[in-house]
C-alpha cells in the first residue's frame, strides 16, 4: 500500500504552526515541499533544484533551508542556502532526515515533520540569530504537487 502523500487541512495549519515557530528569533526562512514522487532523481539534487526555483536563494543572506519530501519514493532531503549551509555539524542534515524518516516509519508523518522543522529551527537560531530585519522573506506553507 503506498503512503498518502497530501496533507489534510488540519494537518497542514500543524506543519505552518511549526514553520512560523521555527522562524522565530533568527534571519532565517524554512520551507517544507511534499511531492508524490521525485521522479528519479536523488533527493538532494532535487532538493536543490526546487531551493532555485522556489526562489529561495534570493533571501537576504542565501538563509533559506528545503526540507523536501518525496512521500511515496519514501525519500527525503534537506538543501540549505550557503549563509546556513556549512553552520550544520557534520551528519547535523542527515540525523534530520533520519528523524524525519522515523516518523513516517512509525506512522506519524506530520510528528516527523514537526519534529524536522524544529530541528532545523534550532541551528538557525544558532547559526543566524537576531531579528529577520527583512521580515518574512519566503512565504509560510506547505508546498504539495
Amino acid at each position: 500500500m503506498r503512503p498518502r502523500w497530501k496533507l489534510s487541512k488540519t494537518e497542514e495549519a500543524r506543519l505552518v504552526a511549526a514553520i512560523r515557530r521555527a522562524e522565530e528569533g533568527h534571519r532565517g526562512e524554512v520551507v517544507v515541499r511534499l511531492e508524490r514522487s521525485c521522479h528519479g532523481v536523488e533527493p538532494l539534487a532535487r532538493a536543490a533544484q526546487l531551493f532555485e526555483e522556489l526562489g529561495m536563494r534570493r533571501t537576504a543572506a542565501d538563509t533559506g533551508v528545503l526540507l523536501y519530501v518525496a512521500v511515496a519514493d519514501r525519500k527525503a532531503a534537506v538543501y540549505a542556502g550557503q549563509g546556513v549551509h556549512g553552520a550544520a555539524q557534520p551528519g547535523f542534515w542527515q540525523e534530520v532526515v533520519d528523524g524525519l524518516a522515523q516518523g513516517f516509519r512509525e506512522g506519524s508523518p506530520v510528528v516527523g515533520l514537526e519534529t524536522a522543522i524544529e530541528r532545523i529551527g534550532g541551528l538557525l537560531r544558532t547559526a543566524v540569530p537576531g531579528e529577520d530585519a527583512r521580515g518574512n522573506e519566503l512565504p509560510d506553507v506547505v508546498s504539495q504537487s
